[in-house]
């Protein structure tokens, strides 16, 4: 059995120990690799829900909750003898359902937003799986916190002293267990959700073992909640239960953290480098065939309207075709009289480097009728 004292000591080195990998993280995105997204203000606020449910333990052990093995079972109104400070660590007790779903659930949608980067949308089967764990992981952490906050209404009774009309709703039968199904449902779902996608990349030993390492923690997250859900169902101890809940909160974190330190063995990247390559490619979302995967935005000047198109298209206009054959064949085409580009050949000094800026080229269908000769 776990000591108190013992358990809450516990509970602020594993809080300790993730700040380090929350620290690298954001150097290695903001710093080394500057492509720091969404993804890390999210960690960011699960560490601090993560630290705010440590605090509120923290609390409820100087009010004395942790010590003489207390449960979480209405036993504890008769064997509690200081009722003020009873009231004061159900209510907290009652409060710290947030921080640790909130928690959970934090680190399960940094992955989801992981996964919105890795997974294209060139396959779409997965694409809907991923649209479907997102729909399941909102709709359930909704559920999870309705029925751990209003399982028990009149609110006041999750605090309430007087056995017969005392409700734990965190501790209540139907929203914990229903709550620790849809946890290890979703873990389950995001564990085997990028597995397809492993198959046809084409990764080197090493980077295989960093997977494979990476989804061993995944698979010791759902371990540990696992044993939380059989521990709290055979005796509820309130450190046992702090002990295994704060586990499987810093695995999830240092999981969440671990793709992003591999940046950590590269050389920082410029500013002034990351801001060419944004003006460069503006736009390189996106389906197009003569592009490859760049499809390019569609600007308009003062005069009419064209394509601003990429130089390796120009050598679709290097084979010589007639210009209204290629004009027919560029997308959302329409009539300018801006530029005659119908004798234009390419000069073989042009740079068709991919590298080069697309803003520098511009096509635009000629105005026959303009230049018409009269007869």
């Amino acid at each position: 059995m776990i000591s108190g004292s013992a358990a809450i000591k516990f509970e602020w080195a594993m809080l300790g120990l993730t700040v380090p990998f929350v620290l690298l993280r954001l150097y290695s995105r903001c710093w080394i690799t500057r492509n720091a997204s969404s993804s890390d203000i999210v960690v960011v606020a699960t560490w601090l829900l993560f630290a705010i449910g440590t605090s509120e333990d923290h609390a409820t052990y100087r009010l004395g909750l942790f010590r003489n093995h207390y449960s979480y079972t209405l036993d504890l109104l008769d064997v509690f003898e200081d009722k003020v400070a009873l009231v004061k660590i159900l209510k907290i007790s009652f409060t710290n359902t947030i921080p640790y779903y909130g928690t959970l659930w934090g680190i399960k949608l940094s992955l989801l937003l992981l996964y919105y980067k890795l997974i294209p949308e060139s396959i779409p089967i997965l694409r809907i799986a991923l649209h479907t764990t997102s729909f399941v992981c909102a709709t359930s952490f909704l559920v999870v916190i309705c029925m751990n906050m209003f399982w028990c209404l009149p609110v006041s009774r999750n605090w309430s002293i007087d056995k017969s009309h005392a409700c734990f709703a965190y501790a209540s039968f139907q929203p914990y267990f229903t709550s620790a199904a849809f946890h290890i449902l979703t873990e389950l779902m995001l564990l085997i959700l990028p597995f397809p996608l492993l198959k046809v990349l084409n990764l080197t030993h090493r980077k295989r073992i960093e997977v494979g390492a990476l989804f061993a923690l995944g698979g010791l997250c759902i371990i540990f909640t696992i044993a939380r859900v059989i521990e709290i169902g055979r005796a509820a101890n309130v450190a046992t239960v702090a002990v295994w809940s704060t586990v499987e909160q810093a695995t999830g974190i240092v999981v969440v953290c671990a793709p992003a330190l591999r940046g950590l063995n590269s050389q920082p990247i410029l500013q002034s480098q990351v801001d060419l390559e944004s003006a460069n490619h503006q736009s390189i979302h996106g389906q197009g065939w003569w592009t490859a995967g760049r499809v390019t935005p569609k600007r308009r000047d003062s005069g009419g309207a064209h394509e601003i198109l990429p130089k390796s298209f120009l050598r679709f206009s290097n084979s010589h075709q007639p210009a209204d054959a290629a004009w027919e064949a560029l997308p959302d085409k329409q009539t300018s009289s801006e530029v005659d580009v119908s004798h234009h050949v390419l000069s073989p000094d042009i740079d068709l480097s991919s590298s080069a800026s697309c803003e520098e080229l511009k096509i635009t269908k000629p105005d026959l009728a303009a230049q018409r000769r009269p007869t």
